[in-house]
């Protein structure tokens, strides 16, 4: 952890111990039966951490030290940082589930949101105005972020949102985008099964200067009340006690364990995240600076678009738009939009006493009510920018604008009417069509070649799961070893029919992807676990899904290898095994998906079948599971886990020639040693041929059959044709 990271955290710290201490008194006169105990002093309790967090004895330690070395103004160690970033900073401002339309706030600084009935009462008739902005057509993004009712049929969200789906500035020439619709669900709670999408009819408005938009929708029910906005001073609301009510989303770039720790790994639903108003800042956005309110809500990208409501108050008083990790987030003040006559008359619902006026960012409207912005508007195919770098002290200009979106389809040319929407429809994460009789898998066969080629065996027997006899978990085509403590397959041993004839057993039926896993058009691909083993020895679909996009989920068998048969049914049960957890291995960055799209392994089998002149093939793959592989804080169905993350991976292919064996052996490596784990997102995974005694001295849990050994091709020509196809070079290395 960078040690800039560490005067920063101080400054946070600090300030909001200020914040605490200077709300303190009139929270307690509005909590009503909550006490002095209730709340920390300004300097924080080891004890109540110990308490609300349950830490051990060793970590109640860490934090300890922790705080004194903050408080002595000295350097933290990544153990010391690790444990202020993750227990510290997450029990000042929490993130409440949301279930039902109401929560319950039990930490004792925002006790009182549920304790005192004029504010509970307050927070929960403002939930259901609040919902998740959907993406059904969109290539990459199944929601953009929040919106909420601010008016009738009338919703307010972030202009990088509406961006997402809607070319077009200004209120007269906006369209959605070729193919693309929009939506919003109002639940998306974290215990809700259903969704009900309301779609979005018309993009009323995208801001010219504001990351502000307005969206007509259609259907809204009573129960969705429109806000009232603040048109309150700005500087008068700094102090007050606000709920931000969102969707945040994890945020690869920040650390993955104090976001775990905050959201304990879920992500993408209803929460209500408490925080208190902050002066205002400048900000650049849509290429001028800004004037923002800021405010210490525990937010992610998919806040954006979120309300920051005041419940005393029962208003709006600012629109969440960015935030800076460590330092502040950033928000529209609704008294500056009403300023806006645009905007009122639009509808929106502020209160009586717009404060008028003519501010000069209204020079961003043009005569024809189209954008005369001094600075061209991010184009809609450029990426987000980089969050700031180094140290951030507190009044400094900090440039972030902080869409979650990374890529975008192009858009209706200005003047084109807009698409006619269509019913939106959501994208449901759906297990593949697989077999449920477990008894009918006869996994891997070692005589598939007509020669036997045995599968590698475990060096320590203990180290995997027992099935059986034997330590293979048998499924359609292929088998796997299970490492019990890392939690994923030691190796895997798989049968491949390259023919036509077995990929393709009965014409005129689709064997495309979405087909064979019975998937709908939106559906995405749902890993699940095995249920003949324990749970405690596989890694959820869960830790998958919410690592964050830090990792693939990786095919170890490939699923084109094994998906094959004599029957439609049979291609369709070995593609639906691929995707059991026990197959699954979390690959960094690009690992499944090289920069051109292109499965990393996949051309190995192709080239040796072509070079064996033979259809079928024997595969024995895995990770290399080294001691020194990094570790990745996730969660699984229990709870935070610590995982290590494999950096190099190997296969074996074995073909017949004749009647003989051949065997190569390729290993896949990649360097991480200068980048963290979260954000390892560039570097490049190297492809080598290995002999078959190197493999083993680099997988020394790992033993292959004689016969293996002795048909290994690396030092014969049939190894060099095999290279210079692939254009690898050979390795005997065994660092990683």
């Amino acid at each position: 952890m960078p040690s800039s990271n560490s005067g920063r955290l101080r400054q946070y710290l600090a300030r909001i111990r200020r914040a605490a201490a200077d709300t303190e008194s009139s929270v307690r006169e509005s909590a009503g039966p909550v006490g002095q105990a209730d709340f920390p002093s300004d300097q924080d309790s080891v004890e109540s951490l110990v308490a609300r967090h349950q830490l051990s004895p060793q970590q109640a330690d860490t934090v300890q030290r922790a705080l004194e070395k903050i408080d002595a103004g000295q350097e933290l160690d990544g153990t010391e940082m690790f444990a202020a970033e993750a227990i510290i900073i997450p029990d000042k401002r929490p993130a409440i589930d949301i279930i039902n339309g109401d929560f319950v706030a039990d930490h004792p600084l925002w006790r009182d949101f549920s304790t005192d009935t004029t504010l509970h009462r307050s927070i929960c008739k403002a939930i259901p105005s609040v919902g998740r902005i959907e993406l059904p057509n969109h290539p990459s993004l199944p929601y953009g972020g929040t919106g909420f009712v601010v008016g009738k049929d009338l919703l307010m969200t972030n202009r990088h949102v509406a961006e997402l789906f809607t070319s077009g500035l200004g209120q007269r020439q906006l369209a959605f985008k070729d193919g693309l619709t929009a939506g919003i669900d109002f639940v998306r709670e974290i215990s809700s099964e259903t969704s009900t999408v309301l779609d979005v009819r018309k993009v009323v408005m995208i801001h010219p200067y504001w990351d502000m938009a307005l969206l007509q929708v259609e259907g809204l029910g009573p129960e969705h009340v429109p806000f009232t906005l603040s048109v309150v001073d700005p500087e008068a609301t700094v102090g007050a006690r606000i709920a931000v009510i969102g969707y945040p989303a994890f945020d690869p770039r920040n650390d993955a364990g104090v976001q775990n720790r905050v959201f304990r790994g879920i992500y993408n639903v209803k929460r209500l995240q408490p925080g208190l108003i902050l002066p205002r800042a400048s900000i650049r956005s849509f290429g001028q600076m800004v004037s923002a309110l800021c405010h210490d809500s525990s937010t992610m990208g998919g806040n954006s678009g979120s309300a920051a409501y005041d419940p005393k108050e029962s208003k709006v008083v600012a629109l969440h738009f960015a935030g800076v990790y460590l330092d502040r987030n950033y928000c529209v003040p609704t008294a500056e939009l009403a300023r806006d006559g645009r905007i009122v008359d639009a509808g929106v619902n502020f209160e009586k006493g717009a404060p008028g006026g003519s501010p000069p960012w209204l020079s961003a409207w043009s005569k024809d009510d189209e954008a005369a912005v001094p600075t061209p508007s991010p184009t809609p195919t450029s990426a987000p920018p980089a969050p700031p770098t180094g140290s951030i002290t507190l009044g400094e200009v900090v440039t972030w604008t902080f869409p979650i979106e990374i890529s975008i389809r192009v858009g209706t040319p200005s003047g084109v009417p807009s698409p006619k929407p269509v019913e939106a429809a959501v994208e449901a994460m759906v297990a593949p069509a697989h077999d449920t009789n477990y008894a009918t898998r006869k996994g891997y066969d070692e005589a598939f070649l007509g020669i036997p080629a045995p599968a590698p065996e475990p060096a320590l027997a203990d180290t995997v799961v027992t099935f059986g006899a034997g330590s293979l978990i048998p499924y359609h085509h292929f088998s796997v070893a299970l490492h019990k403590a890392r939690r994923i397959a030691l190796f895997t041993a798989s049968n491949v029919n390259g023919g036509e004839a077995a990929k393709k057993p009965e014409p005129g039926r689709k064997y495309d992807r979405k087909t064979l896993g019975g998937l709908g058009a939106n559906d995405m691909e749902k890993w699940f676990s095995d249920p003949r083993v324990d749970p405690a020895y596989q890694l959820p679909d869960r830790f998958f899904t919410n690592d964050r996009g830090a990792f693939d989920k990786g095919h170890i068998v490939r699923r084109e290898d094994v998906a094959w048969g004599a029957s439609f049914a049979e291609v369709q049960h070995a593609n639906g095994d691929t995707f059991h957890v026990t197959n699954c291995s979390p690959q960094v960055s690009g690992f499944n998906q090289s920069a051109q799209g292109v499965d990393n392994w996949g051309d190995l089998e192709n080239n040796v079948m072509k070079q064996a002149a033979a259809e079928k093939l024997c595969v024995f793959a895995g990770p290399v599971l080294a001691k020194d592989d990094p570790i990745f804080v996730g969660v699984d169905d229990i709870g935070p886990v610590r995982i290590q993350i494999p950096q190099q991976y190997w296969k074996v292919i074995v073909a017949r020639a004749g009647d003989r064996l051949q065997s190569f052996g390729f290993v896949l490596r990649q360097d991480l040693s200068d980048m963290p784990i979260e954000f390892a997102v560039n570097a490049t995974w190297q492809k080598y041929m290995v002999s078959i005694a190197t493999l083993e001295a680099l997988n020394p849990l790992i033993r292959f059959h004689d016969s293996v050994r002795a048909a290994d091709q690396a030092e014969n020509t049939k190894g060099e044709a095999v290279r210079d196809e692939l254009g690898v070079s050979m390795t005997d290395g065994l660092g990683a």
